[in-house]
């Protein structure tokens, strides 16, 4: 699949713009905080129906106006079918629009499909697990678009029950959200454990091919409710004998205290977390290894490349690690979109890609053809 053109509108600090895409590499170049990620930012918004960064929706919409909208053209590589899709902001919420039409995030999702690699990409293995779960949540969206409605029903259920325990309510009254607890959040820890089986082996292949001599690594889910093989009734009903059994505890911390709003994504090197043991060079080609197993998964998955969204990458990987992202790319004949500050960066991916980038100039949130 790739990106026809884009337009956007009041989005971030970006007025107005629109820029068509070449089929394989566009480069967004311009200096730091004029808007570069911003355009990034718009187009992973439609694909994954949420920023690059966690922000508060009122803050993607251009100070002092009412609305944003970010409107690609996508088409698809399978069928060669054509789709205009939108993402539209305002005080009251998120409207999606397909091919001019209101429309639903289930038939929303899936028609544009992205990978994005920023700088704060690193956080998936030096710092704490919510980027860790992030990345897992994403990763599994861009396969199966029905997992967005579990994610929140379950988000749903577990601020009720919340609120709940901060009431000190009727544990007849608990018991009903158990309930709701449960059953979306044994279907989110099943899905994620059964991907992390799928990727982890693929992961652990791709890093001892860029990361020479590393130790062993591991990539295991950590679920807080169950044994990672096990079905959805089996964890249905040991995530609520579970919340029964935490319930003065969760009364006591007026929150609850497990569940895969709390799970973990465990990485380790020769047996420590990557936290600890690993350098700096080994976080780069851990995190650049779960991108490339995401890649090709998901392009053996949907028969086609995803787009590759890459935010200034130069600035985190050194040049032995961009070169093989990139030598590993090539052969998918897929879509990149990058922003980098410096034109020169681009010189050493061309032969990689095969011909030279269309490039613009990002300015003050202008947007222009490069000179």
């Amino acid at each position: 699949m790739r990106i026809q053109a884009a337009r956007f509108l009041d989005f971030r600090n970006i007025e107005s713009a629109h820029i068509t895409f070449s089929p394989r590499l566009t480069a967004l170049i311009g200096q730091n905080g004029q808007g570069k990620t911003n355009l990034l930012e718009g187009l992973y918004s439609v694909a994954a129906l949420r920023p690059l960064r966690s922000v508060p929706r009122p803050n993607l919409i251009r100070s002092g106006r009412p609305s944003a909208e970010v409107e690609t053209t996508v088409e698809s590589g399978t069928t060669g079918l054509v789709h205009q899709l939108a993402v539209k902001l305002d005080a009251r919420g998120r409207t999606l629009m397909k091919d001019e039409k209101r429309s639903e995030a289930a038939s929303f999702l899936g028609h544009l499909v992205a990978v994005a690699f920023t700088p704060d990409d690193l956080e998936i293995s030096k710092g704490g697990p919510d980027a860790r779960r992030r990345f897992l949540d994403r990763a599994i969206l861009n396969t199966r678009p029905a997992y967005l409605e579990r994610a929140l029903r379950y988000a749903r259920a577990v601020k009720a029950r919340n609120k709940l325990l901060q009431s000190n309510a009727d544990p007849a009254l608990l018991d009903a959200y158990d309930e709701a607890v449960a059953q979306p959040g044994a279907e989110l820890t099943a899905l994620r454990a059964a991907y992390v089986r799928l990727l982890g082996p693929r992961v652990v292949q791709i890093f001892s091919e860029i990361a020479r001599p590393a130790p062993e690594l591991k990539v295991e889910y950590a679920s807080s409710i169950g044994e990672a093989g096990e079905g959805v009734p089996e964890l249905t009903t040991r995530f609520r004998d579970a919340l029964a059994r935490r319930r003065k505890h969760d009364l006591l911390r007026k929150t609850t205290s497990l569940g895969p709003h709390l799970d973990d994504l465990q990485l380790s090197l020769g047996g420590a977390s990557t936290r600890l043991r690993a350098s700096q060079g080994q976080h780069r080609a851990l995190v650049l290894a779960l991108k490339l197993a995401e890649i090709r998964h998901l392009t053996e998955t949907l028969g086609e490349p995803p787009v590759l969204l890459l935010d200034d990458i130069s600035s985190e990987l050194d040049h032995q690690r961009t070169e093989q992202l990139f030598h590993s790319i090539e052969p998918l004949q897929g879509q990149v979109v990058l922003t980098t500050t410096d034109e020169q960066h681009l010189e050493g991916l061309r032969p990689l890609l095969g011909h030279a980038p269309l490039k613009y100039a990002v300015a003050g949130g202008m947007v222009s053809t490069w000179p």
